[in-house]
């Protein structure tokens, strides 16, 4: 069968047009031999995001971004339609973040997948997330850094002001001219001749007879750590611990005589003996009275040696 050249033209025509259309979808990034389903997500800002933008996952290119439309009567105005192909499925629960992909700033999707049960299927929505860019970061940290840095030239300014300020008042010259002075007054005490100069030649010659004297310093420490010896074995301790016994015994004594308990303290507060003894002091007394007056009726003596009672 011969094929005529018009039917060549043809199927050359429509294999060149094939191939055209395959390398320009491959330059787009989209595989025309791969069945794909459709997802949506939403967000506040594309952020530069483009259509044809790889949709990663695991850093493993699953699709790529089909379209950007903006509604700006919605809450996240921004819609994005991707296409997933179909042999990486995605569970109910995950995200499409939108990142930056290099460090120009160019953005993606990348899929942060869970765990949970179900599929998504064709024309559902997949949640969304936007992960800060680098330079966005950047800014976000340097905004504070360069106020305290603003912060800083102020108090600066203000502190370089105050400073000028001393320096050219009154008191800032009567205050050098005192450092001045005693400046002026030091090197005067430490040259040959002053107080300062003398007392540390005192304190040279100190220590010039303590190293001079060392031999005796030793000795007589060696003669205090033998009294200190000789102390200690005298029993210094057990002295000790008598007094404290004879001190607790003479405080218990004390007590017991203010107490008036036992025959010492009876003694001191009973009015007993001193009653009694008022009473023999008293008979003692009549008695006496009355062998001055009568001593007859207590001693019988005869001239002749006959007693008679």
């Amino acid at each position: 069968m011969k094929i005529s050249s018009e039917a060549k033209v043809g199927l050359i025509g429509i294999a060149t047009l094939a191939v055209l259309i395959w390398g320009i979808n491959y330059l787009k990034g989209r595989n025309i031999f791969k069945s794909t389903y459709t997802l949506h997500a939403y967000y506040e800002d594309s952020g530069g995001l483009e259509t044809s933008a790889p949709v990663l996952m695991n850093g493993i290119k699953i699709g790529y971004i089909e379209a950007i439309d903006l509604q700006p009567e919605a809450k996240q105005p921004v819609g994005i339609t991707l296409h997933i192909e179909e042999s990486y499925p995605l569970r109910v629960g995950s995200r499409a973040v939108l990142i930056s992909a290099d460090l120009l700033g160019t953005k993606a999707i990348r899929i942060e997948s869970t765990q949970k049960e179900g599929k998504l299927n064709d024309q559902d929505t997949i949640l969304s997330a936007v992960e800060p860019d680098l330079f966005s970061s950047i800014g976000e940290q340097a905004g504070p850094v360069m106020q305290q840095i603003g912060q800083l030239a102020s108090s600066l300014d203000t502190l370089a002001g105050t400073l000028d300020a001393m320096l050219s008042s009154d008191a800032s010259q009567n205050t050098m001219e005192h450092l001045s002075a005693i400046s002026e007054s030091l090197k005067t005490s430490l040259a040959p001749g002053g107080s300062l100069y003398q007392s540390f030649n005192n304190l040279e010659s100190f220590s010039s007879m303590l190293a001079s004297q060392e031999d005796e310093i030793a000795s007589m420490t060696t003669h205090l750590k033998s009294v200190s010896e000789a102390l200690d074995s005298a029993g210094i301790d057990r002295l000790t611990d008598e007094l404290f016994a004879a001190t607790g015994q003479f405080k218990l004594l004390l007590e017991q005589l203010n107490s008036g308990e036992g025959t010492a303290g009876k003694l001191i507060y009973s009015d007993t003996l001193y009653y009694h003894l008022a009473y023999l002091v008293a008979d003692l007394d009549s008695l006496v009275i009355d062998l001055n007056e009568n001593p007859q009726n207590y001693v019988r003596f005869s001239l002749f040696g006959n007693s008679q009672k």
